[in-house]
C-alpha cells in the first residue's frame, strides 16, 4: 500500500497504482503519512489543532488519534521496529534542537539526543539501536545547495548515545533512512555542483543539468561509500520512502510518484487516480468594516477611494441619517480583479480613477470610469508602471515607467500619447528607480526623487517638457518627499543631510539673513511664476525643523506644512517654530489634504478618518465592504505576482543561469492542485528553490485554509 499527500489530505492507494482513497479529511492540513511497521497505523502531522503535531490514523480508516501537543512543528519521520514509538525531530523547552520519540500508547516523550545545530529526519535502524539523521542543511526546497550549511548524514548509538558524522562533502544528504538490510542507507544528494553565482569577472551560462547535477536517490554503506540509485536529469528525487520488509522505495519526482524495486533497472511512474470534491467554497465571501491598504479623496472632501483586498471601493464621507444614511455605509465596489488594483488617483473632474493593475500580466495603466465602472487601459506596453499622479491642472498623467526604456512619463490626458520627461532605465520599484514626484505651482518644473545606491536619494528638478534634470541636494544623504510652496518661491523636503528634519531649498538666493528675520509666509494674490537659479543651488539649503517627516509632506495654501511623523500629524508654520503634534496614537498614513487646505485625511490601523485642518480631531469614516472573490482565480494572481517580484527585480538578471520563464511553466499548472496555504507556500517555494539563492524561504500565510 501506499500513502502520500493530495490537497491536504492523506490519501491510500495500492503500491502498484490505481484508485486512491481518503483517509483523512480536514480542512486544515495533514501531510507527511508514514505507515506502521505492521501496516496497521499510518501516522501523520497536521495542522488541526493549530501547529504541526503527530497524529495516528488506522490504515483502513477511522478517527485520528492525537500523539502530541506542541507549539513547534513536529513531524513524524521514523517508527520504531516495534512499532511502540514514533522518532521526531524539533525544538521544544530547550533551546537546542532535539531528537525526541512518544511512545503511542502512553503518549510519554523522550529525549534522544540534542544538539545546537539543527536535525532533520530520525529514523530507527532495523535492530534500533541505531539512529540515522541529518544535521544543519538548508531547506528541502534547496536540495542542490553547496557549502558548510549542507545537511549531513549522522548516525546515533541508541544504547552508548555516542553519534559521528558520516559525509562531510558539503553536498546536502535529505530524508536519509536505513535499507532493510540496515547496513545501507537511502539518501537524496548530488555527486557534482551545479553552478549559482556569477564570478566578478563573468557571467556564468545558462546551465546544462545532468545525473550528477540532479538530487537523485543514493545508497551509502556505513563506511560512507555511495552510489546512486536513479539517474534523473532536471528536477530533484523528494520524500522517498522505504517498504520496510521488501525494500521497495517509493519517491516523488516531478509531479508523480514513482516505485524503485530491489534489482530493478530502474524506477517507474506509478499511475493513479483521484476522484474528490473542494474542501471549501469556490468563492471566498467576508463583509469588511477595515483592512483598508490606501485611500484618496476627491478634490471636493465629499468621497473617499480606498483600497480593500485588492480592489477599489468608494464611500461618501458624510453621510445622511436615517434609512439613507445606512445605504450610504455599503461602500460601492469599482473593481473586482483577483490581483492587485491599487496605486490610484482621482481625476480632476471626479469621474475617474487613474489606477495600476497586473490584470495583464505587468503592472500597467488603466481608468475607471466611475459611473459605468468601464476599466480602460492607458498604457499597453510590457514595462511596469508605479506611482501615477494628476497635474494641478488635471490636464496631465505623470507615472513612473520600469526598463530600458524607464524613467518618468507624462501622458496629456487629451490626446493619451506619453512622453518620457526623465530617463531612468531599470526597475522603478521596491525602493529603486524613481519615487514621489510633484509639478511646480506654475506647471513648468518637475520635482522629483530618485534613488542612487542604498545609501543615497537625491531630489531632482527637470523641466516638465523634458531636459536635462538638475541635482538640486546633490549629497550622499537621505532626501524625500519633495513639495513645492504655492508661492513658487521653495521646494522643501525631508532629509537626514545634517540631521533628520524639514528642510527648505530657496529657488532664488533670499535676500535677507533668515535667522535674523522673522518669517511669515504671504499668500500669492495671482498666477505664480517659478524662476530657479541653479547656480550653487544646493548651497542655500536650510533646516527648517528637526521634527522629520517621514511621509506625504503637504503644503497648504496658507503655508502652514503638514506631514506624518512618529505616525501622527504634524503642523509647522512657515518659520519652522513650535511644530505641533496634530494627533496622537501613531499608526497613521496616507496623510491627504484637499486643494483648499480645510480637510485632511488619513489610514490608521486598516480604518479611514477625516478631520478639520483647524481642530485637528478626527472622526472615523465608517463603512461595510461585501466582498467576495473566486479563491483559485486569487491563488493564481498570487502566483504570478510572486513569480513576477523574482521576475522584476531579483539581483542577479542572469538568474544564477535558470530559465525563469522555464521554471514558471513547470509550476504554474500544478495549482489546480493546491488546496491549502502551506500546500501554495510549498509550491512557491520549491519554485523559487530552484534558483537556489538564500534568505527565499516562503511560510504559509495564517488564517483561513486558502
Amino acid at each position: 500500500r501506499l500513502a502520500f499527500v493530495y490537497r491536504g489530505d492523506i490519501w491510500t492507494a495500492d503500491a502498484a497504482g490505481g484508485n486512491a482513497t481518503p483517509l483523512t479529511q480536514n480542512v486544515e492540513s495533514d501531510a507527511y503519512p508514514l505507515f506502521s511497521p505492521d501496516g496497521r497505523w499510518i501516522a501523520f502531522s497536521s495542522k488541526r489543532t493549530g501547529s504541526w503535531d503527530l497524529f495516528a490514523v488506522p490504515a483502513e480508516g477511522g478517527t485520528p488519534r492525537q500523539l502530541t501537543w506542541h507549539s513547534g512543528t513536529e513531524v513524524p519521520t521514523g517508527w520504531s521496529p516495534d512499532g511502540r514509538s514514533l522518532l521526531f525531530a524539533g525544538r521544544r523547552e530547550s533551546v537546542h534542537y532535539g531528537i525526541f520519540s512518544v511512545d503511542v500508547e502512553t503518549l510519554r516523550t523522550g529525549l534522544l539526543c540534542e544538539d545546537y545545530a539543527p536535525l532533520h529526519d530520525p529514523s530507527y535502524s532495523p535492530s534500533g539501536d541505531r539512529v540515522v539523521y541529518g544535521r544543519y542543511g538548508f531547506p528541502w526546497i534547496r536540495p542542490r545547495y553547496k557549502g558548510s550549511a549542507a545537511e549531513q548524514i549522522w548516525i546515533l548509538n541508541t544504547q552508548s548515545h555516542e553519534r559521528a558524522p558520516l559525509t562531510h562533502d558539503e553536498f546536502q544528504h535529505l530524508w536519509t533512512t536505513f535499507l532493510p538490510d540496515g547496513k545501507h542507507l537511502l539518501t537524496v544528494t548530488v555527486s557534482e555542483p551545479t553552478p549559482s553565482v556569477s564570478p566578478l569577472d563573468h557571467v556564468i551560462p545558462r546551465i546544462v543539468d545532468s545525473p550528477e547535477r540532479t538530487p537523485n536517490l543514493w545508497e551509502f554503506d556505513l563506511e560512507g561509500h555511495g552510489h546512486p540509485l536513479t539517474r534523473f536529469v532536471g528536477g530533484s528525487v523528494r520524500f522517498p520512502s522505504v517498504a520496510v520488509r521488501s525494500g521497495e522505495i517509493a519517491f516523488e519526482y516531478d509531479r508523480d510518484l514513482w516505485m524503485l524495486k530491489p534489482g530493478a533497472a530502474g524506477p517507474v511512474k506509478i499511475p493513479l487516480y483521484v476522484a474528490g470534491d473542494d474542501k471549501q467554497p469556490a468563492r471566498r465571501r467576508e463583509k469588511l468594516t477595515s483592512g483598508v491598504t490606501e485611500a484618496e479623496p476627491s478634490r471636493d472632501g465629499k468621497r473617499i477611494a480606498f483600497g480593500l483586498h485588492g480592489d477599489l471601493w468608494t464611500i461618501p464621507v458624510e453621510k445622511p441619517k436615517g434609512v439613507a444614511g445606512r445605504s450610504a455605509e455599503f461602500a460601492r465596489r469599482l473593481t473586482d480583479w483577483a490581483g492587485d488594483d491599487s496605486d490610484f488617483v482621482w481625476a480632476h473632474d471626479g469621474r475617474q480613477l487613474f489606477f495600476t493593475s497586473d490584470r495583464d500580466f505587468n503592472q500597467r495603466l488603466y481608468a475607471l470610469n466611475l459611473e459605468t465602472r468601464e476599466v480602460r487601459p492607458l498604457w499597453q506596453r510590457d514595462e511596469d508602471v508605479t506611482l501615477p499622479g494628476v497635474s494641478p491642472d488635471g490636464k496631465q498623467l505623470g507615472f513612473w515607467v520600469s526598463g530600458p526604456e524607464g524613467g518618468l512619463y507624462v501622458m496629456p490626458l487629451d490626446t493619451g500619447i506619453p512622453r518620457r520627461v526623465v530617463k531612468l532605465p531599470g526597475v522603478q520599484n521596491h525602493g529603486l528607480g524613481g519615487g514621489r514626484f510633484v509639478w511646480s505651482p506654475d506647471l513648468r518644473w518637475i520635482a522629483y526623487e530618485a534613488r542612487g545606491d542604498r545609501l543615497t536619494q537625491n531630489i531632482w528638478v527637470v523641466p516638465a517638457e523634458g531636459g536635462n534634470p538638475v541635482n538640486v541636494t546633490r549629497l550622499y544623504a537621505q532626501h524625500g518627499n519633495p513639495a513645492w510652496s504655492p508661492d513658487g518661491k521653495y521646494l522643501l523636503f525631508s532629509s537626514d543631510r545634517d540631521g533628520r528634519g524639514l528642510y527648505a531649498l530657496p529657488l532664488k538666493w533670499e535676500e535677507v539673513r533668515t535667522a535674523d528675520t522673522d518669517l511669515k509666509y504671504e499668500k500669492p494674490e495671482g498666477p505664480v511664476t517659478v524662476e530657479i537659479d541653479f547656480k550653487d543651488i544646493h548651497r542655500r539649503i536650510r533646516k527648517v525643523t528637526s521634527q522629520f517627516p517621514q511621509e506625504d509632506l503637504t503644503v497648504a495654501p496658507d503655508g502652514t506644512i503638514y506631514f506624518l511623523s512618529e505616525g501622527d500629524l504634524w503642523s509647522v508654520a512657515w518659520d519652522g517654530k513650535e511644530p505641533k503634534r496634530g494627533t496622537s496614537g501613531g499608526g497613521k498614513t496616507q496623510l491627504r489634504v484637499t486643494p483648499d487646505g480645510k480637510k485632511g485625511f488619513f489610514v490608521q490601523n486598516g480604518d479611514l478618518y477625516t478631520l478639520s485642518m483647524d481642530s485637528k480631531s478626527p472622526e472615523r469614516v465608517s463603512f461595510t465592504a461585501d466582498w467576495d472573490r473566486d479563491v483559485r482565480a486569487e491563488r493564481k494572481a498570487a502566483f504570478m505576482q510572486f513569480w513576477r517580484s523574482y521576475h522584476r527585480a531579483f539581483y542577479d538578471a542572469n538568474f544564477h543561469g535558470r530559465d525563469w520563464e522555464a521554471i514558471r511553466g513547470r509550476y504554474e499548472p500544478l495549482l489546480g492542485a493546491v488546496e491549502t496555504s502551506d500546500e501554495f507556500a510549498t509550491l512557491l517555494g520549491m519554485m523559487v528553490g530552484e534558483l537556489e539563492s538564500s534568505h527565499s524561504e516562503v511560510k504559509a500565510a495564517p488564517g483561513v485554509p486558502a
